[in-house]
């Protein structure tokens, strides 16, 4: 009987020291869920609370800069497409309108900067603060301020290339209209009178050739280097014929000939028409211009995927951390 006593005593303490055990170990495990985790959400539910709200608002900030930025890139296209069609007016309009909106995304990027720094409770140090998911949340949303960094620059190579490309067009104009009138005081024997409007076709040249070594940078030149070539060498042989003239004092001498035969030579190798100055603008707008706007359109693809993003972690942290 004493035995049997003593055997039943020792299951009891046993089944004490399981329960004890058992209880310990809860009390271990429930220490255990530290702040920042689901398991003791209620330790960091009112400072993720207080992120949560402006991290939605500056997740509203984001939404408003990738509308500023793809708007830009709706003024560069407009900008290249009038490039294309040599329409200056259209052109500076474009620029002007696309210079004005970069100054609306340099004021949505600011909001969006201060949106982020006002987030309280966040960044290395906080983790017993506020919750992993309130974090990673903030973590996505501050680099994107800086998605935009580029877009000063790209802006200041598509305006210099437009500009360019305007003023080529002049330039290429105004040349033409001056050699001509140069060819026609030439040929009311006004020699003097047409060298003086020839030295003005030089200038242009001149000015156009700086216009190409500018955009060779970006741009194939190949038609704009033949276009010069050419043109240049007309003038040349005209200049030529008009100083063998005013030397020859009226005479018909062999100068006067091979400075006419060089004259005819140089005209045939013009340009017959237009074309070579439409293929020289269209040239022009698929260079520089084409990549400063696919750069602009790159990052207005960045912020929109980067807001996409911040929609659905404000999606998932109301799912994981409910209000209450």
């Amino acid at each position: 009987m004493q035995v049997l006593t003593r055997i039943l005593a020792a299951v009891v303490w046993l089944l004490v020291a399981v329960l004890v055990a058992l209880g310990g170990a809860g009390v271990v495990a429930a220490m255990n869920h530290v702040p920042g985790t689901a398991a003791r959400a209620e330790l960091t539910w009112a400072a993720d609370e207080a992120a949560k709200a402006k991290l939605n608002e500056a997740t509203d900030r984001l939404e408003a800069l990738s509308n500023e930025v793809e708007r830009l890139g709706s003024a560069a296209r407009e900008a290249l497409a009038a490039v294309s069609t040599g329409d200056p007016s259209r052109v500076t309009d474009a620029i002007s309108a696309g210079t004005d909106q970069l100054a609306a995304v340099a004021v949505a990027r600011a909001a969006l900067e201060a949106a982020i720094a006002d987030v309280p409770a966040v960044g290395p140090g906080n983790e017993m603060r506020i919750s992993a998911e309130v974090q990673d949340r903030y973590d996505g949303l501050a680099i994107t301020p800086e998605l935009t960094s580029d877009l000063d620059d790209d802006w200041t190579l598509f305006t210099g290339r437009a500009l360019d490309a305007v003023n080529l067009n002049a330039l290429l104009s105004r040349h033409d209209e001056e050699t001509a009138a140069a060819a026609q005081q030439g040929g009311q024997e006004k020699y003097r009178r047409a060298l003086a409007l020839l030295d003005v076709s030089d200038a242009t040249i001149t000015q156009m050739e700086a216009v190409r070594d500018r955009l060779a940078k970006t741009v194939d030149v190949g038609v704009l280097n033949e276009w010069i070539d050419r043109n240049a060498g007309y003038d040349a042989a005209l200049r030529n014929l008009y100083e063998v003239l005013i030397e020859a004092d009226g005479a018909v001498t062999n100068e006067v000939r091979e400075a006419f035969e060089g004259e005819q030579a140089a005209r045939r190798r013009l340009p017959g028409d237009t074309r070579p100055i439409v293929v020289i603008m269209a040239d022009v707008a698929q260079g520089g211009l084409n990549q400063a706007v696919i750069s602009i359109e790159e990052t207005a693809a960045s912020l929109s995927d980067a807001l996409v993003i911040q929609r659905q972690l404000q999606e998932d942290v109301e799912i994981a951390l409910p209000d209450s």
